[in-house]
């Protein structure tokens, strides 16, 4: 029937999502190591204010952030990229083709970790949280005998996919999708953008989310007052499609 419950993405992009977390499942513990990982919020209590700026600020939420998924802080060098170009010159001049920076880098450098990201006069923590969880994912998913499945070519959307399963799938899934209107009187310009980072749409962190609540059981009542309208929205149809076919995630923990 046409009301029936049903993912938010293609049936190809479900497969390839179930498939994924078996991969990841099989390489980092299992249940029981998913659920040393609870879901992280954007709030004070995961990640109380620091008072400080700059690179210094951007250090100490790398270093949060890592605590929580259980890696080093000391095995990594964190560097931020030289300053990108500004595309606006004024009301009417925009730089054509002008670069537009990574958020995030990670490369493996002199037997170390390196990860390098994008610094903002007016830094978005969320943003920031979300790109280092990411970069750090890419370290810990290179450790893997395997490729994920799809492989060399899905790398970087089974990197998204663990940092769900690492606790920060709010993070990446809030600025996965983010609608802007700007105004600047001073210029004399107004206009509307459309901006993102990660790989996953956000219908597909919304359904990452679910299948994860669904091997936790976690309570995620949180991500009503932290999650964005629409990942939340996304979140709950994919829960309703799970709940209403659970032989989808009894069948991963058999594998798993």
């Amino acid at each position: 029937m046409f009301w029936r419950a049903k993912p938010t993405v293609a049936i190809e992009d479900f497969e390839w999502q179930m498939e994924a977390w078996g991969w990841l499942l099989e390489n980092l513990g299992g249940q029981a190591g998913l659920k040393l990982f609870p879901t992280r919020y954007p709030r004070r209590s995961d990640f109380p204010a620091i008072a400080s700026s700059g690179h210094e600020l951007a250090q100490a939420v790398f270093e949060t952030v890592c605590s929580y998924m259980k890696v080093i802080p000391s095995d990594y060098d964190l560097q931020p990229q030289a300053p990108s170009i500004d595309p606006k010159l004024g009301p009417l001049a925009l730089v054509k083709n002008a670069p537009r920076d990574p958020a995030g880098v990670y490369q493996r450098r002199n037997g170390r970790h390196l990860i390098t990201y994008a610094p903002t006069s007016k830094p978005n923590l969320e943003r920031l949280i979300a790109v280092f969880a990411h970069e750090i994912c890419h370290s810990i998913l290179f450790s893997f005998p395997t490729f994920p499945p799809g492989g060399s070519e899905m790398e970087e959307f089974a990197t998204d996919l663990a940092v769900v399963f690492f606790g920060f799938g709010v993070f990446g899934g809030n600025p996965s999708f983010q609608f802007n209107q700007t105004r600047d009187d001073g210029q004399g310009t107004q206009g509307w953008s459309i901006d993102r980072i990660g790989y996953l749409t956000q219908n597909e962190w919304g359904l990452a989310l679910a299948i994860r609540a669904a091997l936790t059981e976690d309570d995620m009542a949180p991500l009503a007052d932290h999650g964005s309208i629409g990942l939340l929205t996304h979140f709950k149809n994919n829960m309703k499609y799970l709940r209403k076919n659970r032989k989808e995630i009894s069948h991963l923990l058999k594998q798993h």
